[in-house]
């Protein structure tokens, strides 16, 4: 019998995917909310048919490698989870600014969210960014060395040097987000 060994994971593919499938769900939102017909099944299906068309491509001519990410270094900002993407951009512009300019500076407190969950909310030295983040959303972009403990005070967490290069990374890019992130 002649097995076919499986392809590797390619989590370019697998971001790509989920923007993608996010998409579908916030168009259905959309359309439920103001009475639009909703073709949610059509949508997933012409999702689906173009990923199948994909994979043949890359079977008729052999798949793009897999560029593995390294444990550091910058990460590859479409491989950022939705949800803490967004938490991080915030944090960046805020406390690493987008231009030449110096870096304001300012780290993230212990706080309770609006819904009464443990969180975290930026503070900046002028002020405190109002919104504040869910320890859920904040956890993941500390797994991914992106926020750190803060070397003065354990309790509060700052961009790592990690979080630093991909910020920079991804300004030198552009830096639109989340118009970058079409361009998986």
């Amino acid at each position: 019998m002649n097995r076919r060994s499986r392809p590797s994971s390619d989590p370019y593919r697998k971001a790509r995917f989920r923007e993608i499938a996010r998409e579908i769900v916030a168009k259905d939102r959309y359309n439920r909310k103001y009475g639009i017909s909703v073709d949610t099944a059509g949508a997933i299906a012409n999702a689906l048919e173009r990923a199948y068309r994909d994979g043949l491509h890359d079977g008729e001519h052999g798949a793009v490698p897999v560029a593995e990410q390294p444990d550091n270094g910058p990460i590859e900002w479409a491989l950022i989870p939705p949800r803490p993407r967004d938490a991080f951009w915030t944090i960046c512009l805020f406390t690493l600014s987008r231009g030449d300019g110096p870096a304001p500076g300012g780290r993230l407190v212990p706080a309770l969210t609006e819904r009464g969950t443990p969180g975290w909310m930026l503070d900046l030295q002028e002020r405190t960014y109002e919104k504040s983040f869910g320890d859920r959303t904040i956890a993941p972009l500390i797994r991914l060395g992106l926020i750190e403990d803060a070397s003065d005070d354990p309790a509060h967490r700052v961009v790592s040097k990690r979080g630093t290069e991909t910020w920079s990374q991804f300004v030198q890019r552009g830096g639109q987000y989340p118009d970058d992130l079409t361009n998986l």
